[in-house]
């Protein structure tokens, strides 16, 4: 049977680094299989029997067996003597056989239907060793290398070296394909020669630690790229793949999924001819989103305060060892009137003059970590009225008395009372819709001390505290009217209205 298979002929004569092919049913061999080591998502495991099953981490994948994955899935193989494959999202590949040779050497072949996967082979292969992959138009095999195979679409295959070398074949044709190099395999044509991998992208700009998600990077520009790939590992060597993406050179990357920790990516460029570079990296991404900002709860964003001092309020977090507050008159906080530490969960500012202000507060935590500021908030301090000197204009004749005080700004009225007390509970005169700083008494008053309060009001209903009391006092030449009629004209006037 083996001399047929190999067109021997007597005296079969049998040469010094000859190649044999001997059917698997007379090889003695031992039984050995691939085992998960890790997976994203729910591969699936088609059986011999044609029994689908959900792939897990731990499984054994077997000869005749199939591995499928689907959109954003990724599923990393191990083999005896430390060879490993990474089968990619939207891939089928079938273990043909896997076997351990009586002289313990490895044996495997596998037919990659659709998708991509990458070979690795840590140590030279032996003699009698091969690890093959067949794709419905070529041939690949290797010895101790690493290397990508795309299915691109029922016409295309690409092969690119990323260690070693790998002999690819077709139609009946073969080329070596060297580190740094790939090579297309176009339905019934032979291989394309082989093709030089566009170079390693540069490593983006990243942050020491990403404190929100999704993080985002800016993927590297550069020339003749179509594309920047990058893909996301829990391990340096990039056995375990977590995450993958592409995006046009100089757009951002968005990886939205991951826990606090650290991660190792690796970037590669893919360029008009559909080759991808070797791949750039481990670049480190640590991520703690744990604790996050604090969240402001009062006062409510873009209030007005007539007080001058302001208290701010934030919910309070377990693993706080203190926070950091930063009062300024500007939103980029670089003019600052205040900033200092407290374990409390809130802050009360120093007296603040007229004027907008922006407030923000960080966390820090017993390890020396610091979120992100909370979103700011901004207020504004109102200038509070004054009468200062009350103008009074003469009591007599049909112009009666005016008080004059000094005008604000950004105010949309002002609110006047008088009365005989300083609680002002016995008013005799009250104005609530002045649009000017004045006020004129058009009745008499009798001789003696009256109390003036005002107050101002802004477009938005917002009321100032009333001014401290002042005086006025009514001279008795100035009085030519009872003040019984004048208080009881007044109260007379109150009811009609």
């Amino acid at each position: 049977a083996i001399a047929g298979i190999n067109k021997l002929s007597s005296p079969y004569i049998i040469y010094a680094d000859s190649t044999l092919q001997v059917p698997l049913s007379i090889l003695r061999t031992k039984k050995v299989s691939a085992r998960v080591i890790s997976i994203k998502g729910a591969p699936l495991l088609v059986t011999g029997q044609n029994k689908t099953l959900q792939l897990h981490k731990g499984d054994n994948v077997l000869p005749g067996q199939t591995v499928v994955t689907r959109d954003d899935e990724y599923v990393h193989l191990i083999y005896p003597d430390n060879k490993h494959s990474r089968i990619g999202p939207e891939s089928k590949m079938l273990l043909v056989y896997l076997m351990r040779l009586a002289d313990n050497n490895l044996q495997a072949e596998f037919f990659l239907d659709r998708g991509r996967m990458t070979n690795s082979i840590e140590r030279k292969l032996k003699a009698n060793e091969h690890f093959r992959t067949r794709t419905p138009m070529a041939i690949t095999g290797i010895r101790g290398t690493e290397f990508r195979l795309k299915v691109e679409d029922e016409e295309t295959n690409i092969v690119e070296t990323l260690k070693g070398r790998v002999s690819l074949s077709a139609s009946g044709k073969e080329v070596m394909v060297a580190k740094g190099q790939g090579s297309k395999v176009t339905k019934g044509k032979p291989p394309a020669p082989p093709h030089a991998l566009p170079p390693s992208p540069n490593l983006p700009v990243m942050q020491d630690i990403y404190r929100t998600l999704p993080v985002v990077i800016t993927a590297p520009r550069q020339k003749n790229i179509r594309s920047m790939h990058i893909r996301v590992s829990s391990d340096e060597k990039g056995l375990n793949t977590l995450a993958e993406q592409s995006v046009p050179p100089g757009r951002n990357f968005s990886l939205s999924s991951l826990a606090d920790g650290s991660y190792f990516l690796f970037f590669t460029g893919t360029d008009q001819q559909g080759f991808e570079s070797l791949p750039t990296g481990p670049a480190v991404l640590h991520i703690r989103t744990n604790p996050g900002a604090p969240i402001i709860s009062s006062p409510k964003n873009n209030q007005k305060f007539f007080k001058s001092t302001v208290k701010v309020r934030w919910l309070q977090s377990d693993l706080a060892d203190h926070y950091i507050v930063q009062l300024a008159t500007d939103s980029d906080f670089t003019r600052l009137v205040d900033t200092q530490q407290t374990t409390k969960d809130f802050y009360i500012t120093p007296a603040l003059k007229p004027g907008k202000y922006f407030f923000r507060v960080q966390l820090e935590t017993g390890d020396g970590f610091t979120t992100l500021f909370s979103a700011p908030i901004a207020w504004e301090v109102m200038a509070q009225p004054k009468l200062g000197s009350l103008n009074t204009s003469s009591q007599g004749g049909d112009e009666g008395i005016t008080l004059r005080w000094p005008a604000m700004a950004n105010t949309a009225g002002y609110m006047i009372q008088i009365a005989t007390d300083k609680t002002f509970n016995d008013l005799i005169a009250e104005d609530n819709n002045l649009k000017k700083p004045s006020y004129t008494i058009n009745f008499q008053l009798v001789n003696g001390k009256y109390f003036v309060r005002i107050r101002s009001k802004t477009k938005d209903g917002l009321k100032s505290p009333w001014t401290p009391p002042q005086v006025m006092t009514v001279e008795a030449e100035s009085s030519w009217l009872p003040h019984g009629i004048a208080v009881l004209g007044f109260i007379a006037l109150a009811i009609i209205l």
